[in-house]
C-alpha cells in the first residue's frame, strides 16, 4: 500500500469517527446536563483538540496535493508546522483519555496506589516520548529512524497503559465481586464498553509497533489518525454508558376525605 493511499484511508476513517464523536458528545449534553463541571470541560476540550486536529489533517494533505505537490518552495515548508502540531495533538488526546482511565481506575480500585502508579507512569511515558517526536521545522516530521523507534516504544507504552486499564476494570467490576452482583446491567454496560474500546486502542497501537517492525513506516500516520478519534470515542461512550439521569417526577397524592361526624 502507497503512502497517499493509507494516508487517505486513515483520513476518511477519522472523519467518520469525528462525526460519531460529535454525536455522541451532543447526546452527553442533553442526557447528562447535571454533571460536574470538570467532566463537562473535559468533553470539552477532547472534541476541540480531536476537531482541531482533523481538520488540521485535512488542510494539510489539501495544500500538500493542491498546491505542493513535489514543490520545495518556502510557502510549502509551513508543512512541517502544521505536522508539529498535529504530533502534539495526536499525543495529547491520548494522554487526557488515559489520565481520565487512571482517575476512574483510582476511584474502583479504592485508591489503590499500586494499580494506579504503573498506570499513570506508562501514559506519561509514552506523552514524554511522543512530545520528544515534535522535531524542528527544518528537519520535517519522522524524518530519521530515531523519531520512528520513539514512536514504537510511545505506542508500545500506550498499549500497556490501555491494557492495564482494561484488566483493572474488569477485575474490579467483575459481577463476582461482593456489592456488584446486585446492581443493574449499568455496570456491565460500562465494563464492556471499557474492555471493548481498550481492545480496539490497543490493537490500533500495537498495530503502530508491527508496521515499525515490518517497515511499513507510510502506513503508521493513518494508523495514528484512526487511534487518535478511537481516544475521543472512548471517553464519550463511557460517559454515555451510564444511566441517564432522570427528572424529578411529579407526584400526585390523594389524602382520603375524613367524615366529621355533626355533633350539636
Amino acid at each position: 500500500m502507497s503512502a497517499i493511499a493509507s494516508q487517505f484511508i486513515g483520513l476518511t476513517i477519522s472523519l467518520v469517527q469525528l462525526g460519531i464523536a460529535v454525536a455522541q458528545g451532543f447526546y452527553y449534553y442533553r442526557t447528562f446536563p447535571r454533571d460536574k463541571w470538570l467532566l463537562k470541560c473535559l468533553v470539552v476540550i477532547i472534541l476541540i483538540l480531536n476537531t482541531s486536529a482533523t481538520v488540521l489533517t485535512g488542510f494539510m494533505y489539501w495544500s500538500f496535493f493542491s498546491d505542493c505537490f513535489r514543490s520545495y518552495s518556502s510557502e510549502c515548508q509551513a508543512w512541517e508546522t502544521t505536522a508539529m502540531i498535529l504530533l502534539f495533538l495526536a499525543f495529547t488526546v491520548p494522554f487526557i483519555v488515559q489520565s481520565f482511565y487512571c482517575h476512574r481506575v483510582w476511584i474502583i480500585s479504592d485508591k489503590n496506589i499500586y494499580i494506579t502508579i504503573p498506570i499513570i507512569l506508562s501514559a506519561v511515558s509514552s506523552y514524554a516520548l511522543g512530545l520528544v517526536l515534535i522535531p524542528p521545522q527544518s528537519s520535517g516530521a519522522f524524518a530519521s529512524d530515531a523519531t520512528l523507534k520513539l514512536s514504537a516504544a510511545g505506542a508500545f507504552l500506550s498499549v500497556v497503559c490501555d491494557s492495564m486499564v482494561s484488566l483493572s476494570v474488569f477485575f474490579y467490576l467483575r459481577p463476582g465481586r461482593s456489592g456488584v452482583r446486585r446492581m443493574d446491567n449499568r455496570i456491565r454496560r460500562i465494563t464492556k464498553n471499557f474492555i471493548s474500546m481498550g481492545f480496539i486502542s490497543c490493537l490500533l497501537a500495537l498495530s503502530i509497533c508491527i508496521f515499525y517492525w515490518v517497515n511499513a513506516f507510510a502506513v503508521i500516520g493513518g494508523v495514528a489518525m484512526v487511534l487518535r478519534n478511537s481516544y475521543a470515542n472512548s471517553v464519550l461512550a463511557v460517559l454515555n454508558a451510564r444511566k441517564p439521569t432522570s427528572r424529578p417526577q411529579r407526584m400526585d397524592v390523594e389524602l382520603p376525605t375524613i367524615t366529621m361526624p355533626n355533633s350539636r
